[in-house]
């Protein structure tokens, strides 16, 4: 007969598309893992998985199975929940993503708070951009996330702005870029120099010129991008590096980097970027979802009131 253990050996090799990596996130031997998924077709009477050299591809019969199976493993969660006097009795895992530029700041300090109420649960984390991340949680695979705008719509997420984040223009010797008064020779100072950007274009880039420049785009035929960087949290390391370049990020990438004086923040830009949580309601019981909801908030809210990026938190349909 198929345990709830079995079900969770299935999950895990969806989710890692690995025997190897999913017997290691159930602290499994890879015999014993293979020997559940046997035992699952066998009493099914369908293939779930083609096996490759280097990867686990789910069949049809498994993409039918998923959501079903993701249902039983979170009520199953819940009845343990249910059972636990105490947040300190709480089992079963929660699933968090972040946005790299967050995960320091904002998840990792929301972990240590959740492990100190609740020692007996399991976090895995995982980190990627915006766009993943939401199509992790829309898809069950991840239960929260910590993304920031522009998203896309999603039926059946909820979404909780955190807090509103700076875009800064960042570098060294910037203070020496022409007056904001002289708009063309401010354009052509900047031009002069190297930029490091997380894409070319760079959305991000496009954002802080429109706003410094009445509209414009930024003319990226015209200016040299030495480096370009998937990591967001390398960009201050980058920019030191390269004699007189430029970057624009949040504020909150090159704090520590401006604090210790080998980078400057020249000036922010009127457009923000909205930090927020993601959520589908009927992932997990309601004593885990309130636990890291409420920490994670928690977490946002005291890193706001020490930078002053604070908007008041609410609860919204997701929207672009």
């Amino acid at each position: 007969m198929i345990d709830i253990r079995d079900l969770e050996a299935f999950v895990a090799i969806l989710d890692s598309g690995s025997i190897s990596k999913a017997a290691e996130s159930l602290a499994l031997t890879q015999p014993a893992l293979s020997l559940k998924l046997k035992k699952m077709e066998a009493e099914l009477g369908v293939k779930l998985f083609q096996r490759t050299p280097r990867s686990m591809v789910p069949l049809d019969a498994a993409r039918a199975l998923e959501a079903k199976v993701r249902s039983i493993i979170t009520q199953f969660d819940g009845l343990s929940d249910a059972l636990a006097s105490s947040m300190s009795e709480l089992k079963g895992s929660v699933r968090i993503g972040c946005l790299m530029g967050w995960f320091q700041t904002l998840l990792t300090p929301s972990v240590e708070r959740i492990y100190a109420q609740a020692p007996g649960m399991r976090l895995k984390l995982h980190v990627d951009d915006t766009e993943k991340l939401i199509y992790a949680v829309s898809h069950g695979r991840l239960d929260f996330a910590v993304v920031a705008q522009p998203f896309e719509n999603v039926d059946g997420l909820h979404t909780e702005h955190l807090f509103d984040e700076d875009l800064v223009l960042f570098g060294r010797n910037v203070p020496r870029l022409g007056a904001k008064g002289d708009e063309a020779a401010r354009r052509r100072d900047l031009l002069a120099r190297p930029w490091v950007t997380m894409a070319n274009p760079d959305p991000i880039v496009e954002k802080y010129w429109r706003e410094q420049f009445n509209g414009r785009t930024f003319p990226w035929d015209k200016v040299a991008v030495p480096v370009t960087t998937d990591h967001i949290a390398s960009l201050p390391r980058l920019v030191s590096a390269i004699p007189q370049a430029l970057c624009v990020a949040p504020r909150q990438i090159v704090l520590k980097a401006s604090e210790r004086g080998y980078l400057e923040i020249a000036d922010s830009v009127p457009h923000r970027n909205s930090v927020s949580l993601v959520w589908r309601g009927e992932s997990l019981s309601v004593q885990r979802y309130a636990l890291v909801h409420a920490t994670i908030v928690a977490q946002a809210a005291a890193f706001a009131s020490v930078y002053g990026t604070l908007s008041q938190p609410r609860e919204t349909p997701l929207t672009p």
